[in-house]
C-alpha cells in the first residue's frame, strides 16, 4: 500500500518569519506564510510515566506523519488538522518539538513530527 493513502488528514503549515518584501525605508518585511491543505495524518501515542498508590500518570503525545517530499524545518508551526470532510481532528496551533525522518531501504519514507500545543483558536 502506498504511504500517500494513509495520509487521511489535512493541515496548514506556517513558515514563521518569512521575508515578504521591503518597506518604504528599505527594511525587510516579515510575515508568517501559510501552506494550506497539506496531506498528513495525526496519531496519539500514550506514554506511561509513573504508577503509584494514587493512580497512573499518562502523557499523551500527538505525532504528525508527513510525506517525504514536504519541506520542513523546526521553526514551522502546524495549524488546525482536519479530516477530508473538514471536521476538526486537532484544533489550534502546534510547534514542532522534534522531526524524525524515517528511512526504508536507504530512502526517506516519511517524517514523524512530535507536536507541542501552543494555543487554540480562542488563544488558550
Amino acid at each position: 500500500m502506498r504511504f500517500s493513502r494513509l495520509l487521511i488528514h489535512r493541515c496548514t503549515l506556517l513558515q514563521v518569519g518569512q521575508v515578504i518584501g521591503k518597506d518604504p525605508y528599505g527594511r525587510d518585511k516579515f510575515e508568517d506564510v501559510p501552506i494550506s491543505d497539506v496531506p498528513c495524518r495525526v496519531d496519539q501515542i500514550r506514554r506511561v510515566v509513573t504508577k503509584n498508590d494514587f493512580g497512573t500518570d499518562v502523557v499523551v503525545e500527538n505525532i504528525l506523519f508527513l510525506s517525504p517530499d514536504q519541506e520542513l524545518n523546526e521553526t514551522m508551526k502546524i495549524e488546525n488538522v482536519k479530516d477530508k470532510d473538514g471536521s476538526d481532528v486537532l484544533k489550534g496551533t502546534f510547534a514542532i518539538k522534534k522531526i524524525n525522518p524515517v528511512y526504508r531501504r536507504s530512502r526517506l519514507h516519511h517524517y514523524e513530527i512530535t507536536l507541542e500545543k501552543e494555543s487554540d483558536t480562542s488563544g488558550e
